[in-house]
C-alpha cells in the first residue's frame, strides 16, 4: 500500500506542473489539478538535463465536470524535472518517449485530478477520490509548418481512483487535444499556450461522476443510469514566464463546456459551463550542467 501511495503522490506532483490539464486526461475529465508549464528556453539545447526545487500555487477548481460548486486548492511540493532521451518528467507530465521523428512522437503519459468530498449535489453519496490515469499518447507536429499550426495530442488513458488506502478501477477516457504555443508574448520572454480538448468517457468513468443508484435517490436527486459518450470540451489558456534561470511563474484559466454531454440529464450535472483558475511559482536552484538532448 505504501508503494501505491508514493506512486500516486509522484504523479500528482507532476500533474501539478501541467497547469489546468494541458494534461487533459483524467485531469480533463475530472477536477483538474492546477499545474505549471514553466516558460522554457525556445532552444532545447539550452535546457538543463535535470532541475530540482519547489513548486507552489493555488487555484479555484471546480469539484468535477458539471458541478455547480468549486473550492480553493493550494499546494506546495518538491519539484523534479528530467529531460532524458526516453524518460521525461517535465511540463507535459511523466512520460516514456518510445518514438520520436520530426513529425510524430509516441509516448506513455500520466495524469491526475483532485478529490471532491464536500459537494452539496453528492450529499449522502460516496466522495470522489483522487483520480490518476496512465496510457499512450501520440503527438503530431506536422501542422507546425502552417502559420499558427497547432500540435495534435491523442491520449487514451486507463483511470484509477484512490484515497491512498484503497484503489478502484474507473474505466478509460479518450482526449484528443489541439495545442498552440506562442513565444515571446508582447515582446516579453513569456509563453502563451492555448489548447482545445474534447473528452469522451467510457461507461465506468461516466458512472463514477454521474450515476445515481435507487438507494441514493432523493426528492431532488432522482435515480439516473449514466452512459458512455461525450463528456465535454475544455479550453485552456496559460501564461508562463521564466524570470531567471531558476525562477518561473504561471497563471491559467480553464473553461469547460458540457453542452451536448452524454449525461446532461444526470441530476449531478448541474452546470454546463465550468471555469477554474490557478497561478503559482516554480523555483529550481539545483540544475545540471549537462544540457538536454531532444
Amino acid at each position: 500500500m505504501t508503494s501505491i501511495r508514493y506512486c500516486a503522490i509522484a504523479i500528482a506532483m507532476v500533474m501539478v506542473m501541467c497547469l489546468c490539464g494541458l494534461l487533459p486526461s483524467a485531469a480533463s475529465a475530472a477536477q483538474t489539478a492546477p499545474s505549471a508549464p514553466a516558460a522554457e528556453p525556445d532552444d532545447p539545447a539550452q535546457r538543463p538535463k535535470w532541475e530540482a526545487g519547489l513548486v507552489t500555487g493555488a487555484g479555484r477548481v471546480v469539484d468535477y465536470p458539471g458541478a455547480d460548486q468549486s473550492h480553493w486548492r493550494g499546494f506546495a511540493a518538491p519539484l523534479f524535472i528530467y529531460r532524458g532521451p526516453i524518460l521525461r518528467v517535465d511540463q507535459d507530465g511523466i512520460r516514456g518517449r518510445l518514438l520520436k521523428t520530426s513529425d510524430i512522437e509516441f509516448d506513455v503519459t500520466g495524469s491526475a485530478a483532485f478529490s471532491a468530498r464536500n459537494n452539496d449535489a453528492r450529499q449522502g453519496m460516496p466522495p470522489l477520490d483522487y483520480l490518476f490515469g496512465v496510457g499512450p499518447q501520440v503527438i503530431y507536429k506536422g501542422l507546425r509548418r502552417m502559420p499558427g499550426g497547432p500540435d495534435v495530442h491523442l491520449n487514451l488513458r486507463a483511470l484509477v481512483s484512490t484515497d491512498f488506502h484503497r484503489t478502484h478501477g474507473r474505466g478509460a477516457e479518450f482526449t484528443p487535444e489541439m495545442r498552440w504555443r506562442f513565444s515571446p508574448v508582447a515582446g516579453l520572454p513569456a509563453a502563451f499556450t492555448v489548447s482545445l480538448q474534447p473528452t469522451w468517457a467510457d461507461r465506468t468513468l461516466a458512472r463514477y461522476f454521474y450515476q445515481v443508484d435507487a438507494s441514493q435517490a432523493t426528492p431532488t436527486r432522482p435515480a439516473y443510469d449514466a452512459r458512455s459518450g461525450y463528456l465535454g470540451t475544455a479550453l485552456n489558456l496559460t501564461l508562463s514566464r521564466r524570470h531567471s534561470q531558476s525562477l518561473s511563474w504561471f497563471a491559467t484559466v480553464r473553461s469547460m463546456s458540457l453542452h451536448g454531454a452524454a449525461n446532461a440529464a444526470s441530476p449531478l450535472l448541474r452546470d454546463k459551463t465550468n471555469v477554474s483558475v490557478g497561478a503559482g511559482l516554480l523555483w529550481t536552484p539545483w540544475q545540471s550542467r549537462a544540457r538536454a538532448s531532444e
